[in-house]
């Protein structure tokens, strides 16, 4: 195997802390993703894994969002999603970068300071929930604790969308977590709590899909998920029967949510709670009457669009032709649900190449999962495979899949597992 890139070195630092680079904005996750880009031109000659069958689908999947929004997209909406091919480059990027790291003398100490930075994320956020401030001031917004994204409210899918990759870096980096059982165990508790104290539900949904998977299929994390989410509990219990704290987690987490889905048992509609006049009460609501209202939306653009969607971004783009007043369901930017988004905006050819990409990564994880003897390797594959399958999944609320820091993050991961599955092949 060929590792020798150009000037790898200089990425060392950079490549290791991007996942980072999200709490100091998007603008500078984009310019870390430009340099690694540029990276990967450099070394483009030295690539030999154009004609895989797997990066043959995500280049045949961009080119088809990039026709599809040039076609169907009338406004500024279709440049970024014309250029998303620059994303399975970055995966790309992250492979050869990661594939040529790896196998040198990587320095573990990078992981500590890696964590160590996180832990001050983690203490903010704590902070801002006790006292209602962060350490620079940032006020509790919507109830929601946020530390230093402020009025983004995307702390809780940060954490738990950074999960699987600081999992994947202590394996690959051969760390028995087991040997600093004690220092783990705190660091997963607090970034547990935080994920529940951001008051974001699809997060602690995704979290709890992570937590289960890692019981039964991770072994030496097995143990500290356990101790940790023992933990985990009494802090949440403790947040139910004692008032504390300056934003009210509780009411968002379990009443509001049991009141969204089951509208007949609120005594009063409030005007907070998007009700929706053109959507029809029922007993039982998907996510809540809002959600309700952009899946009509979105099963209503699909049926009008069969074969190709409505373009990429078309949901918005739809919604900014009629001035956010539709007729048939609600508005938004997005439909808050990635088969959703994907069915409406690209259709049955979209929905293709979305459910083989879904269905490969499941059989190609329980193919390894059940291996009898593992090592580091099986495992740092297994915990990749969950870094995009949460990203991914499709029976929860969820973000833009055309959000520039998600479509990121999933692309980061995919490279993490090509990077990862090559060491298997190898084995």
């Amino acid at each position: 195997m060929n590792t020798q890139y150009t000037n790898y070195q200089k990425f060392y630092i950079p490549l290791f802390f991007f996942p980072l680079s999200f709490i100091f904005g998007i603008v500078v996750a984009e310019v870390f993703v430009l340099l690694f880009l540029l990276f990967f031109f450099f070394n483009l000659s030295k690539a030999n894994f154009f004609f895989e069958k797997k990066i043959i689908i995500l280049f045949l999947f961009s080119l088809y969002i990039a026709l599809n929004a040039m076609f169907q997209i009338t406004d500024d909406l279709k440049y970024s999603s014309f250029l998303h091919f620059r994303y399975v480059l970055f995966s790309l990027a992250i492979f050869l970068l990661y594939e040529g790291l790896f196998y040198k003398n990587f320095n573990k100490k990078m992981l500590n300071i890696f964590l160590f930075i996180l832990s001050f994320l983690l203490f903010d956020s704590f902070f801002q929930f006790i006292f209602g401030v962060n350490l620079l001031g940032y006020k509790i917004s919507s109830n929601r604790i946020s530390s230093f994204f402020g009025d983004e409210l995307i702390l809780g899918s940060y954490l738990v969308r950074l999960l699987p990759i600081i999992m994947w870096y202590i394996y690959n980096l051969k760390i028995n977590p087991r040997e600093k059982k004690f220092s783990y165990t705190f660091f997963f508790t607090a970034y547990f709590c935080v994920i529940y104290l951001s008051g974001e539900r699809t997060s602690l949904a995704l979290f709890l899909i992570l937590f289960f998977f890692t019981l039964i299929f991770i072994n030496d994390l097995r143990i500290i998920f356990l101790r940790s989410f023992v933990i985990f509990t009494a802090f949440i219990l403790c947040t139910i029967f004692f008032d504390f704290g300056k934003s009210d987690i509780k009411h968002r987490i379990f009443e509001k949510t049991y009141k969204q889905i089951f509208p007949e048992a609120k005594k009063k509609h409030n005007k907070d709670e998007n009700e929706l006049d053109n959507i029809k009460p029922s007993k039982i609501l998907i996510f809540s009457q809002a959600h309700q209202g952009h899946y009509i939306l979105a099963k209503k653009l699909f049926l009008d669009n069969l074969v190709f969607g409505t373009g990429p971004k078309g949901f918005r783009h739809y919604c900014r032709i009629i001035r956010y007043d539709s007729k048939i369901g609600m508005c938004s930017t997005h439909p808050h649900n990635i088969i959703a988004q994907i069915l409406s905006e690209l259709g049955l050819v979209g929905i293709i190449f979305f459910l083989t990409f879904l269905v490969f990564l499941i059989k190609r994880f329980f193919d390894v999962a059940f291996v009898k003897i593992k090592t580091h390797h099986h495992y740092a594959f297994l915990i990749a495979s969950l870094g995009i399958f949460i990203n991914l999944f499709p029976f929860l609320p969820s973000g833009n899949f055309f959000n520039n820091w998600i479509s990121i993050i999933i692309y980061f991961n995919i490279g993490l597992y090509l990077v990862s599955n090559k060491k298997l092949m190898l084995r």
